[in-house]
């Protein structure tokens, strides 16, 4: 609680706050006067707020005096007065607004004011712990304490106690008003000459209509009649709706004391509490204005609320209520009949300042002066209001030289954590001839101490080798971080270790180099094991990143970046961010268990890369080449489900194949003729159309590029080779591509064998017509001859491998088949007897047919002729060999694609 009554004073005072001419005449010249220069190396003046009393005018004044005119500094006056003592916190800090309660812009603060006198900010402790929560260090600081205390509550003014010291009545203490043993209103003026009404507030617009306040002071006291109970709400029971009045002179008001208090009803709770327990006869009441307030104790002898330092009741000189020592504990609990503690009245300054000026804060720590003192000042400047405060505490320092002159501190005797400075070059010194001031040793300098024959003093060094200092005014400097070095002495910070190099000891002259094959992704790396990583295409297989990196190179489908790890291939993820996580290439796969053996796919859609194990659709196996049981591949990585419809569909084709078989005994067999029949013709055409398919669907498993508009129709084709994975073959054939291939295998016999014993079946059964054997041979002949190109890519399947990265071999056709393993030696068997039998023994009985034929023809073996008629029926007589090499080409077209 301040007085508002000033601030017409401050501002008239702030006005002229620059001084125009100096006080003292040994004053620093304003042209040699300097600005504080902070860490930043941003320069400025001091910055000085003013709060709007008169103590804290004419303090400051004599601050700032000394600061400009011995110290030599240069100073600026915060142009707005600080109306309360959490303004002089927020503005200190730094805030932007720190005169708007709602909004103080301390969210871009820039320090400019750097003190303030008198300021009362103890008072608010939790204001003061808030602010030093959330801004810790830069929270501003005690300057030291004014020299006196602030008091505020009851107080009696001097012609009361005179009067009372004539009559040897002590009127300053509480005893001597117990109405019980004393009559103490007669020391005062009589409660009827007060107008109420006009000057006192309704008591219900003051504390005395708080709950709380009523209901304390009902619990302290017991007075049912003090206090109007509502339900469960108290207030105060004023009779005539202005002034409470004490049991003690309730029934008769005539013998009440009136105690004056203002604002909202200043230690109205004291004074109900105080008046019943120690049976004073007070009437209380609240003036009802400021002007009133100032103006009834004047007027009337009474008691007052009143504060000091203060001025608005200096002529009537009042002295403190003299009251039973404070109980801290009853106070909490809401007694607060004892008297009210004394609060330490001090200079608030920046955090900072003592960096930027350490014998300013020196200056302002020795500076001290009483209360009688600067009561004398506010008495002088009251009568005298056309003075400035400046003129005022000039005049005090002129009469009180040798006093502050035993403030200003030795400007070389510097603290610990500062050092000598010389403001002529700017720079630290290391002997006190060449310094004229201290400052706090800037960040890379340490403090310490040096004895010359003056005496004891502290200069700045900069940090040595291997060390540094991040802070200001500290007097020893920190080892360099681990990841950093410093080579010599300077006030640098440590650098951080260059790419490829790591320290793990503090202190370090010089960064130790990674071992060989590994690299640091950053600078300033503090350890092998965590810092040092494999260099790109290599990766780290230690598995403990607290050991040195055990760098193993990545095969072929694995992309591995600087500071790959197996734990962060695995993962997928690293804890340095994306760019060091290494993954299996597109088109490659390797298995989570072993994810450094890498595996190539034939296709990129199956293997779309990433972590390991990861496998396109619901594709599984190593590499990626199998559906799961119960379906079957439908390309580009994906598996359908098997469905009814799809094994019904494979049972009705193979069926009609059998049926076809039994058809091409009928037609392929019909009489010769000079003329080419139609169904001839049509026979031959289609076996060449055929043929023409199967010789597209070897081209289309050629590992070549094709265009996009090829692609498809080459992948269509290969149906003819009995590529027929993509028509649900493994729906009735099964999920293990071995079954799979050995079922294709068997289709060649098997059709061997269905013509045969339909030939059997037909001479068994009288009434079915018998089968020629001769026929029957040229159809099987006809039938082999049509698949001959189908037969021969069938029968090199499990010779076609290709090679993976990791050196091991896959069947090209069923990359899930390991070249060597067991299943692939079954289809080595498989296809072995078929390319020997099938292939090569159809071959080379064609190739007898053709070289005998002439020998069978002119010895008379017609049904010879006739079982070799699906190979010479074609050609004329003189060509009748051409068969041969035309079958061939399927095998040709095979050896190219393969």
């Amino acid at each position: 609680m301040r007085s508002e009554s000033w601030l017409f004073i401050a501002q008239l005072a702030l006005a002229s706050g620059t001084l125009t001419s100096t006080c003292l005449p040994d004053a620093v010249a304003v042209d040699q006067r300097r600005n504080l220069t902070n860490i930043a190396g941003e320069s400025f003046p001091v910055g000085v707020a003013v709060f709007t009393w008169a103590s804290a005018g004419l303090t400051s004044a004599m601050i700032e005096i000394l600061t400009e005119e011995v110290l030599g500094y240069n100073t600026r006056m915060e142009p707005t007065p600080l109306s309360s003592s959490v303004q002089g916190m927020y503005a200190t800090l730094g805030c932007a607004t720190w005169y708007n309660a709602d909004d103080r812009g301390c969210d871009n603060r820039k320090v400019r004011i750097h003190m303030v006198m008198d300021s009362w900010w103890t008072t608010f402790p939790n204001v003061i712990a808030a602010l030093t929560e959330k801004y810790q260090g830069e929270m501003p600081i005690s300057g030291g304490g004014m020299g006196y205390k602030g008091g505020a509550g009851m107080y009696v003014p001097r012609n009361v106690l005179d009067t009372g010291a004539a009559e040897g009545a002590a009127m300053e203490y509480y005893k001597s008003y117990n109405a019980s043993w004393h009559q103490p209103w007669k020391y005062f003026d009589n409660v009827t000459v007060l107008n109420t009404s006009a000057e006192f507030m309704p008591c219900a617009a003051t504390t005395m209509s708080h709950n709380s306040t009523a209901y304390n002071y009902w619990r302290v006291t017991g007075d049912d009649a003090g206090v109007v109970i509502t339900g469960n709400t108290y207030s105060s029971y004023c009779p005539d709706g202005y002034t409470w009045v004490a049991p003690s002179c309730r029934s008769n008001p005539l013998t009440c004391i009136m105690f004056i208090t203002g604002g909202d009803g200043w230690d109205v709770s004291q004074g109900l509490q105080r008046s019943a327990v120690f049976n004073i006869p007070l009437m209380i009441g609240v003036a009802n204005s400021w002007a009133n307030y100032l103006a009834l104790p004047p007027k009337y002898k009474a008691l007052i609320y009143w504060w000091t330092p203060d001025n608005s009741f200096l002529e009537l000189d009042p002295q403190p209520f003299v009251l039973p020592p404070q109980d801290k504990f009853a106070y909490s609990q809401g007694d607060v009949t004892t008297a009210s503690e004394d609060v330490d009245i001090a200079k608030v300054i920046s955090f900072d300042l003592d960096f930027m000026a350490p014998n300013l804060v020196k200056l302002l720590g020795q500076s001290l002066i009483s209360m009688d003192e600067v009561n004398d000042m506010m008495r002088t400047w009251k009568a005298n209001s056309s003075a400035s405060r400046h003129e005022v505490a000039c005049d005090w320092l002129k009469n009180n030289e040798k006093r502050w002159r035993s403030w200003i501190p030795d400007p070389t005797v510097c603290n610990r954590g500062s050092g000598l400075y010389s403001e002529a070059t700017g720079h630290f010194t290391a002997t006190r001839a060449a310094a004229d001031s201290c400052r706090a040793c800037s960040p890379g300098m340490y403090s310490t101490p040096l004895q010359d024959n003056v005496g004891n003093t502290y200069v700045c060094q900069p940090c040595s080798a291997g060390t540094q200092q991040l802070s200001a005014g500290v007097v020893e400097c920190d080892a360099c971080p681990s990841g950093t070095f410093k080579a010599a002495q300077s006030v640098d910070e440590c650098a951080p270790c260059l790419s490829g190099y790591y320290q793990d000891e503090l202190g370090a002259l010089a960064c130790k180099k990674c071992p060989e094959g590994t690299t640091t992704l950053l600078l300033g790396t503090n350890c092998a094991g965590l810092g040092c990583g494999c260099d790109e295409g290599s990766i780290d297989v230690s598995g403990d990143l607290s050991t040195p990196a055990l760098c193993q190179p990545c095969l072929e489908g694995l992309t591995c970046p600087t500071m790959s790890t197996l734990e962060n291939l695995k993962a997928g993820s690293s804890p340095l961010g994306p760019t060091t996580v290494p993954q299996v290439e597109a088109g490659y796969y390797t298995t989570a268990a072993d994810p450094l053996v890498t595996f190539k796919c034939v296709n990129t859609l199956d293997c779309p890369g990433g972590t390991p194990g990861t496998c396109g659709g619901a594709l599984e196996g190593v590499p990626c080449g199998d559906c799961p049981q119960g379906t079957f591949y439908a390309g580009e990585a994906a598996c359908e489900q098997c469905s009814a419809g799809a094994i019904i569909a494979w049972i009705v084709s193979l069926g009609l194949v059998l049926l076809g078989l039994i058809w091409a005994y009928h037609f392929l067999n019909s009489p010769v003729t000079a003329k080419a029949s139609t169904l001839f013709s049509t026979t031959c055409a289609i076996g060449m159309m055929i043929n023409l398919l199967q010789n597209l669907g070897i081209i289309g498993t050629m590992s070549v590029p094709w265009p996009v508009n090829l692609a498809g129709f080459f992948s269509f084709m290969e149906v003819f080779t009995f590529d027929i994975d993509g028509l649900a073959f493994a729906c009735i054939s099964g999920a293990q591509p071995v079954w799979r291939y050995v079922f294709t295998v068997c289709f060649f016999p098997v059709g061997i064998l269905w013509l045969a014993f339909c030939g059997a079946v037909s001479r068994c059964i009288p009434r079915l017509q018998s089968w020629d054997p001769v026929k029957v041979r040229s159809t099987i002949g006809q039938f082999l001859q049509v698949g001959f190109s189908t037969m021969s890519s069938t029968a090199l399947v499990p010779l076609v491998c290709y090679s993976h990265p990791s050196g091991q071999r896959s069947n090209f056709k069923n990359p899930n088949i390991i070249c060597g393993s067991e299943s692939h030696t079954v289809m080595v068997i498989f296809g072995s007897l078929l390319l020997v039998f099938g292939v090569c023994g159809f071959l080379a009985l064609c190739a007898w047919l053709a070289y005998m034929c002439p020998t069978f023809s002119s010895t008379g073996r017609y049904g010879m002729v006739q079982s070799s008629r699906f190979l010479l029926g074609r050609f004329r007589l003189d060509v009748w060999w051409y068969g041969v090499p035309l079958l061939l080409r399927g095998s040709l077209a095979l050896g190219t694609a393969t």
